[in-house]
């Protein structure tokens, strides 16, 4: 039944409410949006009541555990509000009513749910107006309680969350002077107080744990003093990660293992932690990104100078050489590091440059009062020659014919000679192990991009699971072409 003109609130919020009731824990959203839309009408006073009995709705459900019922009046509300018989801030206000209500564990337990409806909150009509601010000081809320139980899987998935909803050229998600977050430091012993073997690893442990100062701190780093202290740190903790065996990354069962970010900084536990698989890469990546920021945020001649250059190459190419040697999917890790720093490089330079956006204005269209002229069908259409006799003579064979397709033995001859004329396998290796007695490294043939690229097609080509070890082997010929070697004798 229709709703009558100029209900008033109270009269629509309890008919509203009365109509859900008898739907009481549906989770049927559909079912809920036709009940709604036959007790009210468009008046803004009708979409006040609606908004007030589905967050009232919703607030009873959470209380007796009804978790899948709000998000279905959830579903309800943001189908209400596209078809404007709600008020417009309802989906908002119910999204920010679910996150705030429920406690840490609830919410983490049905983050799914959340973040299969982002998407369909973020596309209304009026999530670019003050909207997407309730959202974001939501979200930024809850990270905040994130960083307060140290869950940083949760805290990892929020984030994302938010890159989703909001456009890549949003201003507030920039961290647009490159502040970093100095409140989380870290506590360690600073006196020697152990016993046993721990003793002689207390000089490394300390300086161990006193690097974290500086790569929290990257922009201290810059000072060629310091630099000269950290360096000297991270060489002699490369030095331990090489001389103690790392620990896989797989538990007994064979399943990638996944931890916390958070370690002890016990000085018992600290050689332990030194051939932990996730101890060693988690530190070899805040390595990456302090030579990332010395190489990309500043002028290589503010962070360096000519005679220190090298070093900061040398250096990566270590991190990076450890990373690979923790299995089993240590090059791949190693490889997707390398593509986000490339990635990030980019990023640093959109932000140097204003956060210009990235929408395109249309190209213009100019009409133009000339009309191309056409062409009359068959004006200068060319008269057919007079057949030749070898066109109108019939012969048994198909040799006089010029229309003949080519037979299927012809087709394989010729298919065979282009194929044989790419370089082989044999070949290719024959000329790099010509190469390695050139002295000059610009001469060799696996340092000249041309010859790489054309060498990767035709290795594509013979066998075209090589597109993976390419990848791996980061466009080495010779390692690529050593380990199809050793898969064909196996």
């Amino acid at each position: 039944m229709a709703a009558d003109e100029g209900l008033s609130f109270d009269a629509t919020a309890n008919r509203v409410e009365a109509e859900l009731g008898k739907l009481r824990w549906s989770l049927n959203a559909e079912d809920i949006s036709k009940a709604v839309e036959n007790v009210s009408d468009h008046t803004t006073e009708s979409k006040r009541a609606v908004q007030a009995a589905l967050r009232q709705e919703a607030y009873e459900a959470r209380n007796v555990d009804e978790n899948d019922a709000c998000f279905t009046m959830l579903d309800a509300a943001i189908d209400l509000a596209s078809r404007n018989l709600t008020d417009p801030e309802t989906p908002f206000n119910m999204f920010q009513d679910a996150i705030t209500s429920l406690s840490f564990p609830e919410v983490s337990s049905v983050f799914e749910k959340i973040e299969a409806r982002a998407k369909r909150i973020s596309r209304l009509s009026n999530f670019q107006g003050s909207a997407k601010f309730d959202v974001l000081r939501t979200l930024v809320e809850f990270l905040r309680r994130c960083s307060r139980v140290s869950d940083t899987a949760v805290c990892g998935r929020a984030l994302t969350l938010l890159a989703t909803m909001f456009p890549l050229s949003e201003k507030s998600a920039v961290n647009l002077r490159g502040h970093y977050n100095l409140s989380n430091t870290t506590s360690f012993t600073d006196h020697e107080d152990a016993s046993g073997s721990a003793v002689a690893d207390f000089k490394l442990y300390t300086k161990f744990w006193g690097l974290q100062k500086y790569l929290s701190r990257a922009y201290d780093v810059e000072d060629s003093a310091v630099w000269e202290k950290v360096y000297e740190s991270m060489q002699q903790i490369m030095e331990a990660f090489e001389a103690i065996p790392v620990i896989s990354t797989r538990d007994a069962a064979g399943n990638e293992e996944k931890r916390a970010i958070k370690f002890l900084t016990d000085p018992q536990l600290f050689r332990l932690q030194l051939g932990d698989g996730f101890f060693r890469r988690h530190i070899l990546v805040q390595f990456l990104i302090l030579l990332r920021h010395l190489r990309i945020v500043q002028k290589p001649e503010e962070a360096f100078d000519s005679s220190k250059s090298h070093t900061e190459s040398a250096l990566n190419r270590r991190v990076l050489s450890l990373l690979d040697s923790i299995g089993p999917s240590g090059k791949t890790f190693g490889t997707g590091m390398t593509r986000a720093f490339y990635w990030e490089k980019h990023w640093i330079s959109w932000k140097a440059n204003g956060c210009k956006p990235f929408d395109r204005a249309p190209v213009p269209f100019e009409a133009s009062d000339q009309r191309r002229k056409r062409k009359p069908i068959g004006s200068e259409v060319e008269k057919p020659k007079k057949a030749s006799k070898i066109l109108l003579s019939y012969e048994d064979d198909d040799k006089g014919k010029p229309w003949a397709l080519p037979s299927e033995e012809e087709r394989t001859e010729d298919l065979k000679s282009w194929q044989n004329s790419a370089p082989t396998v044999e070949l290719i290796q024959s000329q790099l192990t010509d190469d390695k007695d050139e002295e000059d490294p610009s001469v060799k043939r696996k340092n000249m991009k041309p010859y790489v690229w054309k060498t990767l097609r035709v290795l594509q080509r013979k066998n075209f699971l090589l597109v993976r070890r390419i990848a791996e082997e980061r466009f080495d010929l010779d390692a690529i072409l050593t380990a199809e070697k050793s898969e064909n004798e196996n």
